[in-house]
């Protein structure tokens, strides 16, 4: 296939789901082209309150093995999967010694879960929580402190096991946290990772719901395709009176004949505590739309 015939290449990375994006570190690899060509994105944002039980949708699908895009979950099914525990990734280094770095704050062995010392995982999950840490050492003698750190420096080996010492790098995968947290997290670092890969030039921020509303998404869909015009790669744009009518076929006719994407939301009208944890995120969303 001609490569260079692509327009665009989905992807929700750096979600776990995700398609996994080429970087200049994958230059003289398979993926070199994707490495060396893409200089701009289109960031398309959904709000996490109806992202989240879609995303939940689609696994439901797959365990039943049902059509993509065919079938809401159960409301019992999706509090089950809510609530549950999700599949955390805690690592630490596999070093006895410690690295020099500005403390961020110095945790006391009282203030550990038990009340007499922290275990590594106890010093990850504080790091993971404090938003300035971006890394951990865990004092294994003395006073066996739980140290939050950033700014790392040089490193210090030590070799005696009866005064060694525990580390490991800032991980919000380290904190106990529902399948729900979780994907809130995974929603936060998707914004984060793209508003950093691309200038503000570069990319186009827009809302899922702006984008396939009735009242917006012509508009939104303009704005699309002016933004593709401007691109380097020469993309054969659609006049711009002829979008709307372009949005109201591709779009539109899709919601009409699919259901599952006019119907109300009865995940989230049964679940009132996934309204009340979300706000931190609906902020950072807001600023995120603010800042494009």
């Amino acid at each position: 296939a001609d490569i260079y015939r692509v327009a665009a290449i989905k992807t929700h990375h750096p979600h776990p789901h995700g398609r996994e994006y080429p970087t200049i570190e994958d230059v003289g690899t398979e993926k070199d082209w994707g490495a060396r060509e893409i200089h701009r994105g289109m960031i398309l944002l959904r709000n996490p309150l109806d992202a989240i039980p879609s995303f939940h949708n689609y696994l439901y699908e797959v365990e039943q093995e049902l059509d993509g895009h065919s079938t809401r979950a159960p409301v019992e099914e999706w509090i089950k999967w809510r609530d549950t525990p999700g599949d955390i990734q805690c690592v630490r280094y596999q070093t006895m010694g410690y690295h020099d770095g500005d403390i961020v704050r110095a945790m006391q062995s009282w203030e550990a879960p038990d009340g007499i010392n922290f275990s590594w995982k106890d010093c990850a999950k504080y790091c993971g929580m404090e938003k300035e840490c971006e890394f951990w050492t865990l004092e294994r003698s003395g006073g066996q402190q739980c140290l939050l750190k950033k700014n790392k420096g040089d490193y210090h080996e030590v070799f005696d096991v009866d005064s060694d010492y525990r580390e490991g790098n800032y991980h919000m995968d380290c904190i106990f946290q529902t399948n729900f947290v979780q994907e809130l997290r995974f929603w936060e670092r998707f914004v984060a990772f793209w508003m950093a890969r691309f200038h503000k030039e570069d990319r186009i921020i827009m809302s899922y719901e702006g984008f396939t509303g009735q009242d917006t998404g012509a508009d939104a869909s303009v704005k699309l395709a002016d933004f593709l015009r401007k691109g380097e790669s020469g993309l054969d744009v659609v006049k711009t009176e002829q979008v709307p009518c372009v949005w109201e076929k591709v779009v539109n006719y899709r919601k009409a004949s699919n259901p599952v994407m006019e119907a109300s939301n009865p995940v989230m009208e049964a679940s009132n505590p996934v309204m009340e944890a979300s706000n931190p995120v609906m902020e950072a969303s807001n600023a995120v739309m603010e800042a494009n």
